[in-house]
């Protein structure tokens, strides 16, 4: 028997908590939690959620590109994902990917919870734990840095993303600083520069890094700039990877890893057509003989998306936690923190495995709406 997504509801949710950014370029960003609420003829919720990043207010266009796909969901059968999901994405839905991935994701929860299985296993199970890397906020200088990774470290975390300046010179300083301090420490280190560099001085942040033995440089530069990446990724030993937030389709993904431009993928579901799209991109990773450094920043609900996809493989050797992670946790029951030996797992329960606090969530709303079949 059909069971069908009988009602959608959408929430877009704006905490009231601890504002940060990851360049000196960028204002402090408003995170946004858009969430679709799916529930289905026997009663079964699936739910999802996206972490939006804005500057001045928060974000209203991810839920309404929502808005306008919930109607091809409703009355759907959630056994059914593959042909929801090739329905969606041929539909004229300003920012589909962001309204696609927000649904197939919801599906894949429902669907979990109908099974009793947890989505990463509903997809593989390669896996039932991945190691965590803290990912820095911008901090205001050097010291700052320092310290920030001295209490990582001390939380039991193995590796750290530094998302620095992005002022050339001082993010120079800072990488050297960072190679004086903590020399002889093995950290997975990486750097994120947000695509504020020039190829020339992304070259030479590059072979600061190799000499250091960092374990990737992602976005020196944009995205789309890749011959640029091409001459980067050609030149150096640290692994060069995009920032996976201007490209989230698998034409450019694919045309990316075959040139050489890029040394790893990288993507997040809630970006890349959920579940569905994003597995693809995940198997046209290990095609090229590569990995996928998904990413995971955002408050819980994106969280677990990303992490049940990277439990569903093997080709991805962190996972990301935005640190200090109090504030992403807005609005959870049931959370994710790495262990003592820095490693994260699922909650073992079916879906994704998060339960939502919905009466926290509600003096948040800034804009919901219901579609009932």
């Amino acid at each position: 028997m059909a069971n069908r997504v009988e009602q959608i509801e959408l929430l877009a949710v704006g905490p009231d908590v601890e504002r940060v950014t990851w360049s000196a370029m960028l204002g402090e960003m408003y995170e946004a939690l858009l969430i679709a609420r799916l529930t289905l003829s026997d009663g079964t919720e699936g739910i999802a959620g996206l972490t939006a990043y804005t500057e001045h207010e928060f974000d209203r266009t991810g839920f309404h590109a929502a808005s306008l796909m919930a109607p091809f969901v409703l009355g759907k059968d959630v056994m059914d994902i593959p042909q929801i999901y090739a329905d969606m994405r041929a539909r004229y839905v300003p920012l589909g990917h962001l309204a696609t991935s927000l649904f197939d994701i919801a599906l894949h929860d429902a669907k979990g919870k109908l099974l009793g299985l947890p989505v990463y296993q509903l997809l593989g199970a390669a896996r039932d734990k991945i190691r965590a890397y803290a990912s820095s906020p911008l901090l205001p200088d050097d010291d700052d840095y320092v310290a920030y990774c001295k209490e990582m470290l001390a939380q039991g975390f193995t590796a750290i993303k530094v998302h620095p300046y992005c002022r050339f010179e001082d993010d120079y300083r800072l990488v050297t600083r960072l190679q004086t301090e903590f020399d002889g420490i093995p950290i997975g280190w990486s750097l994120d520069a947000d695509a504020n560099y020039t190829v020339e001085q992304a070259l030479r942040m590059g072979r600061l890094l190799d000499t250091a033995g960092w374990e990737f440089f992602e976005a020196p530069i944009p995205d789309s700039d890749l011959r640029g990446y091409k001459r980067l990724a050609d030149s150096l030993d640290v692994d060069v990877i995009c920032g996976g937030n201007s490209l989230p389709n698998l034409h450019l993904i694919d045309l990316a890893l075959s040139m050489g431009a890029w040394d790893r993928s990288r993507f997040d579901v809630t970006g890349m057509g959920g579940f569905t799209g994003a597995n693809a991109g995940m198997a046209m990773t290990r095609a090229h003989g590569m990995k996928c450094e998904v990413q995971s920043w955002g408050y819980t609900l994106t969280q677990a998306a990303n992490l049940h996809l990277m439990l569903a493989h093997d080709n991805c050797d962190y996972f990301e936690q935005a640190a200090p992670y109090e504030k992403y946790e807005f609005g959870a029951r049931r959370v994710i923190r790495p262990d003592a030996e820095g490693y994260v797992r699922p909650s073992g329960l079916p879906g994704l495995g998060i339960e939502m606090d919905w009466e926290a969530l509600a003096p948040f709303i800034y804009d919901s709406r219901v579609f009932k079949a």
